[in-house]
C-alpha cells in the first residue's frame, strides 16, 4: 500500500501502520494522523472536506463508543471548508459522551468556527485556544451553476439553510440573532480574546 494515502490504509491495524511507518519514508501530517489516532487525539488540519468523514468523524465516534472514557482532544487549525459534513461533525461533537477537549492551535475560520461553537452547549466538552489563536466568522460563499431553475431553486435552499446556520450559532454564542446577523454579512476577524468573549471558546490557554 502507498502509506501516503489515508484512504488506502484507514482499515490497516493501528499497530502495523505504525510498524510501517518506522520501516519506511512517510509524511509528517500522515504520521502524526494515525499517531494521534492511537493516542486518543485527532487532528482537524486542512481545509474541511468530505474526507473529514472517515478522517474525524468515523474515528471521532469509535472513540466516544469504545467503552473506555478516556479523554479525547481535538486539534482544530482549519481556514474552513464545505458546510455539510463540517456540520455533520458538530452533530457528533454536539452529542459526545466522553471528555473531550478541542484546542485552537492558530485559526478556526469559517466552518472552522461552526465547529469551534459546536461543544457550547455539551459539559463534556472544552474548547481552549491560545492567545495568539484567530477565529473568522462569515457568511461564506458558493460557486452555483446550471440551468436557470437549478440556480433559483439551490439559491432558495441556501437561504434556508443559511437560517438554520444562524439559529445554530445564535444559540451557542454570545449574540442576538440581530448582532449575528449584522457580523456574518462581513468578515468578522476574532482574536483570542475576541474568541473567548463571544462564547466560541471557554479558555486561552498558553499550554496547548
Amino acid at each position: 500500500s502507498n502509506l501516503n494515502n489515508k484512504k488506502e490504509i484507514i482499515q490497516m491495524d493501528l499497530a502495523e501502520l505504525l510498524e510501517s511507518f518506522n520501516n519506511s519514508s512517510v509524511s509528517p501530517d500522515i504520521y502524526y494522523y494515525y499517531k494521534g489516532l492511537k493516542d486518543r487525539t485527532i487532528y482537524i488540519t486542512e481545509e474541511i472536506s468530505s474526507d473529514l468523514v472517515y478522517t474525524v468523524i468515523m474515528p471521532l465516534i469509535q472513540m466516544d463508543n469504545d467503552g473506555t472514557g478516556e479523554p479525547i482532544t481535538i486539534y482544530i487549525n482549519t481556514p474552513g471548508g464545505t458546510v455539510y459534513t463540517g456540520m455533520a461533525l458538530c452533530h457528533v461533537i454536539e452529542n459526545l459522551k466522553t471528555p473531550t477537549t478541542i484546542k485552537v492551535l492558530g485559526i478556526a475560520c469559517s466552518m472552522g468556527a461552526l465547529i469551534l461553537a459546536a461543544g457550547a452547549n455539551n459539559p463534556n466538552v472544552t474548547r481552549e485556544c491560545t492567545p495568539y489563536s484567530v477565529g473568522l466568522i462569515h457568511s461564506g460563499s458558493e460557486f452555483i451553476e446550471g440551468t436557470s431553475t437549478q440556480v433559483k431553486d439551490k439559491a432558495k435552499f441556501n437561504e434556508k439553510y443559511e437560517d438554520i446556520l444562524t439559529k445554530y450559532m445564535v444559540d451557542r454564542l454570545k449574540f442576538t440573532e440581530e448582532e449575528y446577523l449584522s457580523l456574518e454579512r462581513y468578515e468578522y476577524w476574532m482574536t483570542a480574546e475576541d474568541m473567548l468573549r463571544v462564547g466560541l471558546v471557554d479558555k486561552i490557554d498558553g499550554v496547548i
